[in-house]
């Protein structure tokens, strides 16, 4: 395994099973990494805020809350919602699958378990998340560099524009799409959650594929409309606005791959959501629905349950 050491991970081993979490010790001792152990979910919770692990193979039957609660609970929390999260368990139905991924797991390991098949999964799943850590790390020193490149050179914001206008000049593609607004239907006259629906399922499927820029504030034709007929006071409840829903609907964990900014052009405010290729499943979540999307040319398709184990499975395969 490249990478990984005992002092760079930790993984928590939960499931109330004896003897499935001493299977489990041993297969994974080979890797070096420290193994921590909890026999309910609700240990498996207060372990993690401690002891803050790279890693958590989770059983889902367990008494007390069952294992997609746990997860939930984990994901929820500021200081356990970075760890990967592996399912461990003998349901092995699609359904069930999609569920624990639109939880926030990035994999789904059935039982009885290989143990080879174990150590190669946890081991690709460390990999993936310290790229993910380094990755987070960048995009901050990125977006630092930029706020102060922005305060430093007032010409940048000139030169941004012109980029957006080129962009809205060159139509809509399969990495560049258009929004006339965000909540607001122009045709109705009102606030309506489906408009709010089709940027974020948006941002979505550039997550799930290879990454693009959504304008808000331009028309299927590329007219420049701004962003006045949203009604916000000021800029500031716009942005805030775009966060809550961002956090609300896709989720903080995936924040970082997600960079937003409002940027005047030809005097009109625009804008711009630039989304990096997230290296885990993205789900739109509105109410009770958990829906998966890819960037299919210049629009989004939304995957059935087969379809999204088949797509997560080869998009894996492939980084």
């Amino acid at each position: 395994m490249n990478d990984v050491t005992a002092d760079s991970s930790t993984i928590l081993l939960v499931d109330d099973n004896e003897i499935n979490l001493q299977m489990l010790h041993h297969t994974l001792e080979s890797l070096n990494c420290n193994l921590l152990i909890a026999r309910s979910g609700e240990d498996a919770f207060k372990i993690a805020r401690k002891a803050i692990p790279d890693l958590i193979l989770l059983d889902i039957m367990m008494p007390g809350i069952d294992g997609y609660e746990t997860c939930k609970r984990l994901k929820a929390d500021a200081s356990t919602r970075n760890a990967v999260i592996i399912f461990l368990s003998a349901l092995q139905s699609n359904e069930e699958k999609v569920r624990g991924l639109s939880l926030g797991a990035m994999d789904y390991i059935t039982k009885p378990f290989d143990p080879d098949e174990v150590v190669l999964r946890v081991s690709r799943q460390l990999e993936v998340h310290q790229q993910h850590q380094r990755l987070l790390k960048e995009n901050q020193k990125l977006a630092h560099r930029l706020e102060a490149t922005l305060r430093s050179m007032p010409r940048e914001a000139m030169d941004r524009s012109e980029w957006i206008k080129s962009l809205i000049h060159s139509g809509e593609s399969d990495n560049v799409e258009f929004k006339s607004t965000l909540r607001w239907n122009l045709k109705t006259g009102r606030s309506e959650q489906v408009i709010e629906k089709s940027w974020l399922r948006s941002i979505v499927a550039f997550l799930n594929t290879d990454g693009g820029v959504l304008l808000v504030g331009v028309g299927d034709g590329g007219e420049i409309l701004g962003t006045d007929a949203d009604q916000f006071d000021n800029d500031d409840k716009y942005l805030l606005h775009v966060n809550n829903r961002i956090q609300s609907h896709i989720g903080l964990e995936l924040s970082g791959f997600i960079r937003y900014q409002l940027v005047t052009v030809e005097d009109r405010r625009i804008l711009l959501i630039e989304c990096q290729p997230s290296p885990s499943p993205a789900f739109l979540r509105m109410g009770k629905d958990e829906d998966f999307y890819i960037r299919v040319g210049p629009g989004n398709r939304r995957l059935s349950t087969s379809e999204v184990l088949a797509y997560v499975a080869n998009r894996k395969s492939m980084q």
